[in-house]
């Protein structure tokens, strides 16, 4: 049938993924990408670390932009997320291995406290029946220690029958968790906060069951009462994830596919020889040297936690950049790396020093040691088309004289065009004009850059980018600029080099001010930000002793050097300073 794929493995091979997929309105496919795999194969735990915290990640780092005011209560009550860890204690599974699952469970809470992630836990515990070991309305549920604390007391003896494997039991009892958390909600008025938490399902289990009924029908349960994959105008696919470890090598591994989530180019069904290879796993999972440099990762943190450490976890990436050279200039920039900043080229004088340029990182001054413009930036290029200042290639790069120590208030932002970015999109080996379309395919498209509104204490301004026919009323409003009123042929001052914001319709977007020169403007995917352009100049000065004013005018739009029109700059000056930037080879 046209849009839809099915799949079948060789005889003796077992299928986990979708079995079916469906060509979606969004152009992507339903389900996730099937593999066929012998019976004994096993997963590595590296690749499984990988695959799994790539997944996390999505939902854990930030919280969606438009949805932040709301998430400031759900994170300081509730936590960012439920997560449920079920543990199979059956007879089968036996004691020792009981231990181990608890051993590995505690290194999975551990690893999440380390990086500050603090959600609302469930344990359960299953044989013939199951057995809550923290709820989620225990006081202390998003407490990791103390959630550690209760899993350590709770003994394989617990369980008085251990005959049976009672899976459906297990889902049954989280299923009564969310019904009650959601009563809870509604008692206070939150109800529609209760729809915005991230659920996930860690399940432990060989995939055998015997008693109590298929726990697929719980899980659709699970499903319905969360509103998932069920209205096509939003499916909340984000909102559920079930990860399904299947233990040792007589696991029923259709069942286990079957119980997992289905989600483009994810993976939550893994086979691990044992209980050890899952804390191997888990041990991997998250590692802080990996987590550190990875690029575009954001924190949120309550209203509670002080305001200029809340603008450095939030904003990890942005540095301030002084200019002392002929009066004070103040401007932004982005971490690419940890030696070099990305900036916009009009900041500084055709002829400042590097002395006379300081770089703020996180509150530590870093020296520069070399400053790289872009070779065919030339403010006075075209003054004989009526332009007495041109910005296209407005783009620099700082080299610092030492290197930036990467943690959660100093992170590098993520670039296109680069592996890290192409993990972001989930597009490994697809070529550096994909990440052009993937980010910049719609004529409105949803962006944000950040403002500095007070001394250290910095915010998000939400802006749409136009594009194709979107565009032209940038144009019109550019031509109404006095600088800008003898100019022939606009297109001349507003080039192709630059993406446009502003505007009353069909929101009115806020305007860009002088000191955030030389930032980044962002557009989010799901969890992560990519770089898309450089604050470079703009009609209407909306700034009146370094104060925004909130008032916009119809007229005011604000340019960006667009990044992939000097990507390939950027992409050789870092190369020949051998920097640890990995860009795609094509």
């Amino acid at each position: 049938m046209e849009g839809k794929v099915s799949y079948t493995c060789q005889q003796g091979l077992i299928m986990f993924g979708s079995n079916e997929r469906k060509c979606l309105e969004d152009k992507t496919w339903s389900g996730t990408e099937p593999s066929c795999r012998q019976w004994y194969t096993y997963d590595n735990p590296k690749e499984v670390a990988k695959s799994f915290s790539s997944s996390m990640l999505e939902n854990v780092d930030t919280t969606n932009l438009e949805d932040r005011s709301d998430r400031s209560v759900q994170i300081l009550k509730d936590g960012l997320m439920n997560i449920f860890i079920v543990l199979d204690t059956s007879k089968s599974v036996g004691e020792e291995k009981f231990e181990e699952a608890k051993e590995a469970s505690k290194l999975f809470i551990e690893k999440m406290a380390d990086y500050d992630i603090k959600p609302r836990y469930c344990i359960i515990s299953y044989a013939s029946v199951a057995i809550a070991v923290v709820s989620l309305r225990d006081p202390d549920s998003n407490d990791a220690e103390a959630v550690t604390k209760h899993l350590e007391d709770f003994q394989y003896n617990n369980h008085a029958d251990k005959q049976g494997t009672n899976t459906r039991a297990a889902l049954h009892s989280i299923y009564e968790h969310l019904i009650e958390q959601e009563l809870a909600y509604e008692k206070e008025g939150k109800k529609a906060d209760f729809m915005k938490i991230h659920n996930v399902i860690l399940l432990m289990t060989d995939g055998k069951f015997n008693m109590g009924g298929d726990p697929r029908e719980e899980m659709k349960l699970i499903i319905r009462f969360l509103d998932i994959g069920i209205r096509t105008e939003n499916p909340r696919l984000e909102y559920l994830d079930v990860y399904v470890f299947g233990l040792g090598s007589d696991i029923d591994q259709p069942e286990i596919n079957e119980l997992a989530s289905k989600k483009d180019k994810e993976v939550h069904t893994f086979h691990l020889e044992n209980v050890n290879k899952m804390k191997e796993f888990f041990e991997l999972m998250l590692d802080e040297s990996d987590v550190l440099d990875t690029c575009g990762l954001s924190k949120y943190h309550s209203v509670e936690v002080d305001e200029k450490l809340r603008s450095l976890v939030m904003f990890p990436w942005i540095a301030k950049i002084t200019i002392t050279s002929s009066g004070v200039q103040y401007c932004k920039g982005t971490i690419l790396s940890p030696y070099f900043i990305l900036t916009a080229a009009h900041c500084f004088h055709l002829d400042d020093k590097n002395q006379k340029i300081q770089v703020i990182v996180d509150g530590k001054d870093y020296p520069v040691k070399n400053f790289y413009r872009h070779p065919k930036y030339d403010p006075i290029s075209k003054v004989d088309k009526g332009i007495k200042r041109a910005f296209d290639y407005d783009i620099a790069l700082l080299e610092l004289t030492k290197k930036i120590e990467f943690s959660a208030t100093a992170r590098p932002i993520c670039l296109p065009c680069t592996m890290g970015t192409a993990q972001v999109l989930k597009q490994p080996g697809a070529p550096c004009s994909s990440h052009e379309k993937a980010l910049l395919s719609e004529e409105e498209v949803k962006a944000v850059f950040i403002a500095e509104e007070k001394s250290d204490l910095m915010e998000e301004m939400n802006v749409l980018i136009k594009r194709g026919s979107k565009r032209h009323a940038c144009l019109d409003a550019a031509k109404k600029t006095p600088e800008l009123k003898d100019v022939t042929n606009i297109e001349d001052a507003v080039s192709d080099q630059f993406l446009c914001t502003g505007g009353l319709i069909p929101v009115v977007d806020p305007p860009v001010c002088k000191g955030d020169s030389g930032g980044p403007l962002l557009v989010q995917v799901k969890r992560r930000y990519v770089q898309v352009g450089i604050i470079s100049w703009g009609t209407v000065d909306h700034c009146e002793k370094g104060k925004r004013v909130k008032q916009t005018k119809s007229n005011a739009r604000d340019f960006y050097q667009d990044i992939f029109k000097v990507m390939p700059w950027i992409k050789k000056t870092l190369e020949d300073s051998n920097e640890s930037l990995t860009f795609l080879p094509n």
